[in-house]
């Protein structure tokens, strides 16, 4: 079913079941209103009847009044009858002259008569029935007038304002439908619109937007559809440099290789020494070719959407211990102090190998572009969620304007410095993606020529993890309605 469908049947069904609702009350309320109104005439009749006949003693056909006359006439007006019973249950007037002079004994006109009741009225069988006492001036009972009415004009009414209602039913009806039909029209416009941009977008042209106008539904859709885009042209534009970092970082090796050898076969005075060195600049040119396809297959599998975490409590303590007793003796050759100081012992949940190679590489860094005699220290803490490692060294630090790239694929502060290192321009990225598949952090505080240190926050149990993405996911959730609500307001 399509959105203009179910918005058309969805608000037609509403406005039958208000406008069935509205008639039926109409309808309803109408008829009581009538039927009160032609209760409260009849017994106002009957009362200034009552009133006469106890004020002529019940003298009806006396040629002195017109009270007979007036009965007759009040009965005829209202389609009706009328009794006048005196105490006696003998009934001294009937317009109708059936019960003349006749008895009658019923138990609403007793409860009258006794004065249970001060007066019976209802409507049964088309007719409105009432009736009151008659008193004398000191207030005594002296007889009951029973007064009838036909209901048929009110029915004539209720059948008009019936088909009145109906009528006005159809007439909105056929409004609703022409209002309903636009906004249902209105309302999908925007998205049928949008769809069209979507599937031509979808053809890969990521350059174009969908405009960000219409009602605030489609708006804040398209705007978060944009940002979509956005996101995957920077991606592609991502994956286009990557490559080409890629194949420049492995062409360099085998150009370099291609350049040795064949300056060996054009030398043909070349000795054994030469072809020594040559082969020895050969051999660490693969060494490289090899050391940067091992970088990218650790950065591979350590991407969060594609690495395979394998948990395991470990004692970070010791794992740090290691590597530092395996980086002593880089350190020693440039007579770098190398001190760690641990303020806790700490057991989390790692994978310990990644772990491993964060920590490395961080040091190792640290060691690589630090100044001779320097310093690197490494400290671990922890709270009572997550634990903490900072590497800090006297090293020459990092500009202000490579901070934000320092953990880009291939980004070199000094690209010379960096061969003669021995670098790639993968450890930090590395590092970061490793960081970011346990759920941890990485920050960087360095300045140019005064050192830098990084310090790492990961989580204690993978458990948090989980419930922080979840908060996460709320959070965001909770902002788009709030998004929403703030462009309604």
């Amino acid at each position: 079913m399509s959105m203009r469908t179910f918005l058309l049947i969805t608000i037609l069904s509403l406005v039958l079941i208000v406008m069935a609702g509205v008639s039926t009350g109409v309808i309803y309320f109408a008829g009581q209103t009538a039927s009160n109104s032609l209760l409260d005439q009849t017994e106002q009749q009957a009362e200034r009847l009552a009133d006469q006949i106890a004020l002529h003693h019940f003298q009806i056909q006396s040629p002195q009044n017109t009270l007979d006359a007036d009965l007759s006439e009040t009965a005829f007006l209202a389609g009706g009858r009328i009794l006048v019973i005196d105490q006696n249950y003998r009934v001294q007037k009937d317009t109708f002259s059936f019960q003349q002079d006749s008895y009658i004994i019923s138990e609403n006109i007793m409860t009258v008569m006794n004065g249970d009741k001060d007066r019976q009225s209802w409507i049964r069988n088309s007719y409105a029935e009432v009736i009151l006492p008659i008193k004398n001036e000191e207030g005594e009972i002296i007889g009951v007038i029973v007064s009838t009415a036909s209901t048929k004009p009110i029915e004539t009414r209720y059948d008009t304002i019936v088909r009145n209602t109906m009528i006005m039913d159809g007439i909105v009806l056929v409004g609703v439908l022409l209002a309903v039909f636009l906004i249902s029209r209105l309302s999908v416009r925007g998205l049928r619109d949008m769809n069209r941009r979507i599937a031509y977008i979808s053809e890969g042209n990521l350059e174009a937007k969908l405009p960000e106008k219409g009602f605030r539904e489609t708006r804040y859709l398209a705007k978060n559809y944009n940002g979509v885009i956005s996101q995957l042209a920077d991606i592609d534009t991502t994956r286009q440099e990557f490559v080409s970092d890629v194949s420049h970082e492995l062409k360099t090796p085998i150009t370099s290789m291609k350049v040795l050898a064949e300056s060996l076969l054009q030398n043909d005075s070349a000795t054994t020494e030469d072809y020594r060195e040559f082969m020895t600049d050969i051999v660490d040119e693969i060494d490289r070719e090899t050391k940067i396809i091992n970088d990218l297959l650790a950065l591979v599998k350590t991407d969060k959407q594609n690495a395979v975490m394998n948990y395991a409590d470990t004692n970070i303590n010791e794992l740090i211990d290691v590597i530092m007793r395996r980086v002593t003796p880089l350190a020693k050759n440039r007579n770098i102090e190398l001190t760690y100081e641990s303020y806790k012992q700490v057991n989390a949940e790692v994978d310990e190998v990644k772990l491993s190679l964060v920590i490395s590489n961080l040091v190792e860094n640290a060691i690589k572009y630090n100044v001779d005699s320097g310093w690197v220290r490494i400290t671990l803490n922890a709270d009572h969620k997550y634990f903490y490692i900072k590497v800090a060294d006297s090293g020459v630090g990092i500009p202000e304007d490579a901070k934000d790239k320092v953990f880009e694929r291939f980004y070199r502060v000094g690209k010379d410095r960096s061969r003669d290192t021995g670098g790639t321009g993968l450890g930090l990225a590395i590092a970061r993606a490793a960081i970011n598949a346990h759920g941890g952090t990485i920050k960087l505080y360095s300045e140019s020529g005064k050192g830098t240190t990084f310090t790492v926050r990961l989580p204690i149990h993978q458990e948090d993890v989980a419930a922080q993405d979840e908060l996460i996911d709320e959070v965001a959730v909770s902002d788009n309605d709030e998004g929403s609500v703030d462009s309604k307001e």
